[in-house]
């Protein structure tokens, strides 16, 4: 069984050092994914633009998300000195409370990385993450996959819009796009068809 205990204290400290530095005041009632990283002795907490860590009594490796809110309502009641956490396939359990997540365990602490996205990240700190080395599985984890395509599509739109100022000068959609590859250094990955697609003519 893969589990780690904690002092409450160290997890309710973690949690607040989370929430004070997100850029919503009101945290708790937004949607934010929580990245849980278990490795030897060791517990990270991690939100789009903030990291912290804290030391327990581990067993095994695994990783997980939630929502922040549940997991900082529930950890923000609990009442005893100690924690104790069990991973699950689906879900946590902590103390005798079990919470949906996201999971996956390991042999070793050869773990997927956890994303680094600044606080206010943008579709350019999004497009910029492909060429960090992130694995297709760490992305798909963190749900970053999705959100990632869809910057990429909002690129394809800038750039449709953008030609068609430009088509009396002699610009062409496919120009722009090698430009802001070249320029910003980002890969555009969409396939041919699905480039004619958003550069056609409205």
């Amino acid at each position: 069984m893969i589990s780690f205990k904690c002092k409450t204290k160290d997890i309710k400290a973690t949690l607040k050092l989370l929430k004070g530095v997100h850029k919503h005041k009101h945290i708790i009632g937004i949607k934010v994914t929580c990245e849980i990283t278990l490795t030897d002795g060791n517990v990270q907490l991690a939100i789009p633009g903030a990291i912290f860590n804290f030391k327990c009594q581990s067993k095994g490796t695994a990783k997980a998300t939630m929502e922040f809110r549940k997991l900082y309502n529930l950890i923000d009641h609990h009442s005893y000195d100690e924690l104790y956490v069990e991973f699950f396939d689906g879900s946590l359990r902590f103390g005798s409370v079990t919470l949906e997540a996201k999971t996956i365990f390991f042999k070793n602490d050869s773990i997927l990385k956890t994303i680094n996205l600044p606080d206010k990240y943008s579709d350019l700190d999004l497009l910029l993450m492909k060429n960090e080395g992130y694995t297709k599985e760490e992305l798909e984890f963190n749900n970053i996959s999705g959100i990632i395509e869809m910057a990429e599509r909002r690129v394809y739109y800038n750039v449709r819009r953008s030609a068609g100022y430009l088509r009396e000068y002699g610009i062409t959609p496919q120009e722009i796009k090698n430009l802001l590859m070249e320029k910003l250094g980002i890969r555009l990955d969409l396939d041919e068809k699905d480039m004619k697609v958003l550069l056609a003519k409205d």
